[in-house]
């Protein structure tokens, strides 16, 4: 989706698209339609974590402070990806 998207498709291990870009308060939803679990989780721990994400389940998050916040999957490290937020 890139530039202005919402949402985010975890699928075949990865998050497609890797990078989003919204602006403060768009919320962001990633769908797992992946046929096992994983997490939605900010690499600092801190600014969002989706606990486990059953298959198709869902986690959403709305930022309020401008930004680059990479993350990944707790229990797929490999898995990676850039929300960016923009004033």
């Amino acid at each position: 989706m890139g530039v202005g998207g919402t949402t985010v498709n975890i699928s075949g291990m990865s998050f497609s698209p890797s990078s989003i870009t919204v602006k403060v308060g768009i919320t962001v939803k990633w769908t797992n339609n992946d046929n096992t679990t994983h997490t939605v989780t900010s690499d600092d721990g801190t600014t969002f974590n989706s606990g486990n994400v059953a298959t198709g389940g869902s986690f959403s998050f709305t930022p309020t402070v401008a930004g680059n916040f990479p993350y990944h999957c707790n229990i797929h490290t490999g898995m990676t990806g850039t929300l960016v937020v923009t004033n």
